[in-house]
C-alpha cells in the first residue's frame, strides 16, 4: 500500500512538528520544575511525546472534558434533541453532535496518519485519547420531559460516521477514530476513552394528582322534658283581716305546678376530602432511532441517549502496514 506522492510534504511537516515538540518537552522537564498551581507536581508530558517519535507520520488527538459541582433544577421543562433527514449520502469522516439540556459532553475525534516507506522506515502512528469526568453534580427534575430522536439520518453514507444525540443533563458521549497506514512495516493506531461518573444526585419528581370529593353529613335530634314544682302565693299585708283572737289573718296560698315540653334539632354539614389518584406530568425520558443509517458502509458509530448522566463511547483503531514493502 503506497500513498500518493502529494502526501509527502504533509509527512515531512508532521515529522518537523514532532521534533520541535520533543525538544520543547525536554526543555520543560529539565530540573523537574512543576506547575506551581498543582503543588509542585511535574507537568504531564505532551501527548505528542507519547507517540513513536521515529514514525514517518503521526497524528494525535487528545482531549479532556470535566463537569463537576453543578446544580440543575428543571420544573416543567422540556428538553428535546433531534436529527431529522440529515447527512444523507455523505462520504468521508462525518461527525455530528446534537444536544438538548444542561452540561452535556459530546465529542468526535479522528486521527489519521499515512507514511511512505521511503521516509524513516515508512512507519505511521495514530492516537486518540479522551477523558470525560462527571462528578458531584445535582439534578432535580420536576415534571420534566427529555426526548431524543434520530430519524431518517445518514442513510446511504460511507466512511467513518459518528453521531451523538442526547437530551437531559450531564450526558457524556464520545466517538474516537484512529487510523495509521504505513507503506513500511510499522503501523500503530490506538483509540481510548476514559469516562468517570461519581457522586451525582438525581431527583425525578412528578406532580401528585388528587380527586376532590364533597361529603355531606346530616343530623337530627329530638327530646322532651318534664318538671313539677310547689310554692305559695300571697303573704301578710295591711289589708289582711283579723282572726277571732284579734290577730291578723295570712293570705298565703299553697301552689303546685307541672311543666312539660319538647326539643327538636336538625342540621346539614359538608366538607371536602382530597384523595391521591396518581401522578401528573411525570418525568419522561425517551430515546428513539428510526429509519436511520440505512445502507451505510464503513465504520458507523451512533449514540442516542435521554435522561441524566448517561455515558456512551464508540472507538475504532486501525493499523495497516506492508511487510512486502521493506
Amino acid at each position: 500500500m503506497k500513498p500518493a506522492l502529494a502526501l509527502k510534504p504533509l509527512v515531512f511537516a508532521l515529522a518537523a512538528v514532532m521534533a520541535v515538540a520533543a525538544h520543547a518537552g525536554d526543555d520543560r522537564n529539565q530540573g523537574g520544575h512543576g506547575d506551581p498551581h498543582h503543588g509542585g507536581h511535574q507537568q504531564q508530558p505532551d501527548p505528542m511525546l507519547q507517540i513513536q517519535l521515529t514514525a514517518g507520520a503521526a497524528a494525535v488527538v487528545s482531549d479532556a472534558q470535566h463537569s463537576s459541582g453543578n446544580a440543575v433544577l428543571n420544573e416543567g421543562t422540556k428538553n428535546s434533541a433531534t436529527i431529522d433527514s440529515s447527512a444523507a449520502n455523505s462520504n468521508g469522516n462525518l461527525g455530528v453532535n446534537v444536544a438538548g439540556g444542561d452540561a452535556n459532553q459530546q465529542d468526535n475525534a479522528a486521527a489519521i496518519a499515512t507514511a511512505d516507506e521511503s521516509f524513516i522506515f515508512g512507519s505511521a502512528y495514530a492516537q486518540t485519547t479522551a477523558t470525560q469526568s462527571n462528578t458531584s453534580n445535582t439534578v432535580a427534575n420536576y415534571s420534566t420531559t427529555a426526548k431524543t430522536s434520530l430519524t431518517g439520518t445518514a442513510n446511504g453514507s460511507s466512511g467513518n460516521i459518528g453521531i451523538n444525540v442526547t437530551s437531559g443533563d450531564y450526558n457524556q458521549q464520545k466517538n474516537n477514530l484512529a487510523i495509521a497506514v504505513s507503506g513500511g512495516r510499522v503501523a500503530g493506531a490506538s483509540a481510548s476513552a476514559d469516562q468517570t461518573s461519581s457522586g451525582n444526585t438525581v431527583g425525578n419528581v412528578a406532580d401528585r394528582t388528587y380527586s376532590k370529593d364533597t361529603l355531606y353529613a346530616t343530623y337530627h335530634a329530638t327530646g322532651s322534658y318534664k318538671g313539677t314544682g310547689t310554692g305559695t302565693v300571697g303573704g301578710n299585708d295591711s289589708h289582711s283581716g283579723q282572726d277571732n283572737r284579734g290577730g291578723h289573718q295570712s293570705s298565703s296560698q299553697p301552689l303546685a305546678f307541672k311543666e312539660s315540653g319538647s326539643v327538636e334539632l336538625n342540621g346539614v354539614a359538608s366538607y371536602q376530602v382530597l384523595t391521591p389518584t396518581g401522578w401528573a406530568n411525570p418525568v419522561n425520558n425517551s430515546a428513539s432511532v428510526s429509519n436511520s443509517l440505512n445502507n451505510v458502509s464503513g465504520n458507523v458509530g451512533a449514540n442516542v441517549s435521554a435522561g441524566v448522566g448517561n455515558q456512551q463511547s464508540n472507538s475504532l483503531s486501525i493499523a495497516a502496514g506492508c511487510k512486502a514493502c521493506m
